[in-house]
């Protein structure tokens, strides 16, 4: 409702920016509460919900703030850009914005539904030129099997490992007389931390597979259809489970996380400001919007940090391994142990929340991994290319002007240059 009275009243341009504010405010005050009356353990209160509302309507309120800037930029464009598909032109009525705002399929756990998205499932025009073509509405009958049966597995591997793999045991390391800080070496600690955390994601695997087969369900999620002519269930998805699980590097595991909130965090920060902070802006945005439990902080500020390293050694390290087949796949191998690793070392701290068994068991390792991704920071991108390039100049020159000159004799000089 104090959205709802702001969007009304506000000046457009500056809509996005103070709802914004507002919004995180008032989420900011109920973690507080939740965290200082209920410390010792996570649990489920309204704060989940109101987190859901916040992405919602900061999205509605900067889709409507930048429909100024789109009208001005597009006024002599008649292509229609995947942005401009999603922009708002009128302020909702309030039975539209309150309908959106507390929309039942995601309104628990997520994942965020944008307003355009919304309103098309609400009037039935989700697809429609394409369904006509194919002469009947699209089915979701196999999509939501597959998502349910994908949720109940979750829900039997969490109840498989939760007894054998507490996450609690984790907390034991800020006793230094313990068993686990005494006895347990770094690479044991390191493979019960991801088999742990492993049973953490199950439970969110669980959570958003059937979030998604209810949006699913009641029509909400349809994409369009593939190549073969199947209907694309995919616009709801928040989770991409192999993706995540078996990503060679930690951008992809990232994007195949939560995605919906990757995309809200992009429209709320990435694409705000200027270029030079924009993976800080989008990682202390998700931070606050979590709360204020010190671990998440821990985890984000890792998950910057090797978000930009991994980045750099990608760029030195890739082009080494791409001379022959075996050394890409010996390279491939390296990059998925790599990323389990340093994901498994970044997201320990956001499951046990608090500092002390946090920092305990960045201890273990000595930060080694915040160290080694400092370290990588100096790496020069200017050498990514240097040893391939060094022996093929000649050639590639060669071919390129051999393109250009038979490009040019045939009246088309396009002077395109394919490199590997």
């Amino acid at each position: 409702m104090l959205s709802y009275m702001l969007l009304k009243t506000v000046p457009q341009h500056l809509t996005g920016n103070i709802i914004l504010a507002a919004s995180m405010i008032y989420l900011s005050c109920l973690h507080l509460h939740r965290q200082i009356y209920h410390t010792a353990n996570y649990n489920l209160d309204i704060t989940g919900p109101l987190m859901v509302i916040t992405q919602r309507v900061t999205s509605l309120a900067y889709s409507f703030q930048d429909n100024l800037k789109r009208k001005e930029i597009n006024a002599n464009s008649t292509k229609q850009t995947e942005k401009e598909a999603c922009r708002v032109e009128k302020i909702p009525s309030p039975l539209e914005y309150f309908a959106y705002t507390l929309a039942f399929q995601t309104l628990m756990c997520g994942p965020v539904v944008f307003y355009s998205d919304y309103i098309s499932f609400i009037e039935g025009d989700n697809g429609k030129d394409k369904n006509k073509s194919f002469g009947n509405e699209p089915s979701p009958r196999l999509a939501v099997l597959y998502k349910v049966a994908g949720s109940v597995a979750a829900a039997l591997l969490y109840l498989s490992l939760a007894e054998k793999y507490p996450l609690n045991v984790l907390e034991e390391l800020k006793d230094p007389t313990s068993e686990v800080s005494r006895s347990w070496s770094a690479l044991y600690l390191l493979w019960y931390a991801y088999l742990s955390t492993l049973v953490v994601r199950c439970k969110y695997y669980h959570a958003w597979l059937l979030s998604e087969a209810i949006c699913n369900n009641s029509g909400m999620g349809f994409n369009g259809y593939d190549n073969n002519g199947s209907p694309k269930w995919d616009k709801m998805s928040n989770i991409d489970v192999f993706g995540f699980e078996f990503a060679q590097n930690f951008r992809t595991a990232v994007s195949s996380w939560n995605k919906n909130t990757n995309a809200w965090l992009r429209v709320a920060a990435y694409e705000r400001g200027g270029a030079a902070w924009r993976t800080a802006r989008v990682y202390a945005l998700s931070a606050l919007w979590h709360g204020f439990h010190p671990g998440y902080y821990l985890t984000f500020f890792a998950g910057g940090l090797f978000t930009v390293a991994a980045k750099k050694i990608r760029a030195f390290v890739r082009p080494m391994f791409l001379e022959s087949r075996p050394k890409k796949l010996l390279y491939d191998a390296l990059t998925f142990v790599t990323t389990r690793v340093a994901m498994t070392y970044a997201t320990v701290p956001f499951v046990l929340l608090h500092l002390s068994p946090s920092l305990a068991f960045y201890g273990k390792f000595y930060y080694s991994l915040h160290f080694i991704a400092l370290g990588a920071m100096f790496l020069s991108s200017k050498s990514k290319l240097h040893g391939l390039t060094q022996n093929s100049d000649l050639s590639i020159t060669s071919t390129f002007t051999k393109d250009v000159t038979a490009s040019e004799n045939k009246g088309e000089a396009n002077g395109k240059l394919k490199l590997p």
